[in-house]
């Protein structure tokens, strides 16, 4: 199924959800290859996403986004898509599809297959990452995210995971928040990833209006508070800043 094909990205991150739900947002990263990235988005757009309105339709998903990083590493010859699956519920697996291609408009059966193998042969290398979302603020499940999210992978040991989402939650969102400058923003733990050898176990995500005001704001060397000095050594002191992903919106389906 194109579950395993594709690599999703679900990003419900910021999204508002009832207070008696839970929010989890399954992660898929895929690397295709660069000639065949314009095949790749023709895929998308004629076949998968309308799927996955179906899939949302159905009961499967809540929401389903496509986006691209656009600050990858050195010498690296890929784009790397992420699609995030936002689910309020792990019943039935974090695959869970119980949509029919039948239900999908000028779609045949044999066209639905080659499109996933074809969809299949264009990546080099998948992962999936399985996160719960804690906490944030944001735009509604049911509206489009903003065009631009920043993704940081944070390193915490586990003894000081508690206190680490304390400080985020307590401290730097209200922080974010009052700033106005992230149109959204939230904190999210890795489930199905642990061990010593996992490079990150939480990550958070700031949502902006356009790519120009990420670089703008990291681009601002301003003087900083005793306080903000402050909150931000407690906070190295427990967490990690392993990396971040720079990506832009590509598509969105609600």
């Amino acid at each position: 199924m194109k579950n395993y094909l594709l690599l999703i990205m679900t990003f419900c991150f910021v999204v508002s959800i009832n207070a008696q739900d839970k929010l989890y947002v399954n992660l898929w990263y895929g690397k295709v290859k660069n000639e065949n990235v314009e095949k790749h988005l023709e895929l998308e757009e004629k076949f998968f996403s309308k799927y996955h309105k179906e899939r949302i339709k159905n009961g499967d998903i809540v929401g389903w986004d496509m986006w691209q990083i656009v600050n990858p590493a050195a010498n690296d010859m890929t784009t790397t898509f992420v699609y995030a699956h936002l689910t309020t519920s792990l019943s039935g697996g974090i695959n869970r599809n119980n949509a029919s291609i039948d239900k999908l408009e000028g779609i045949s059966a044999s066209d639905w297959r080659a499109a996933q193998i074809q969809t299949s042969r264009n990546y080099v290398r998948n992962y999936q990452v399985l996160v719960s979302l804690k906490g944030g603020y944001g735009p509604q499940a049911n509206g489009t995210p903003p065009p631009v999210v920043v993704l940081n992978y944070m390193d915490v040991m586990p003894y000081k995971a508690a206190e680490y989402e304390k400080m985020e939650l307590e401290t730097f969102m209200p922080a974010h928040k009052e700033a106005g400058l992230r149109k959204g923003w939230g904190l999210h733990k890795v489930l199905n990833h642990y061990g010593s050898d996992q490079a990150f176990n939480y990550i958070t995500a700031d949502f902006y209006d356009s790519l120009e005001t990420v670089y703008n704001n990291m681009d601002q060397t301003n003087p900083l508070g005793d306080d903000q000095v402050k909150n931000l050594q407690a906070m190295d002191a427990i967490r990690d800043l392993k990396r971040a992903h720079i990506m832009r919106l590509v598509k969105s389906v609600r």
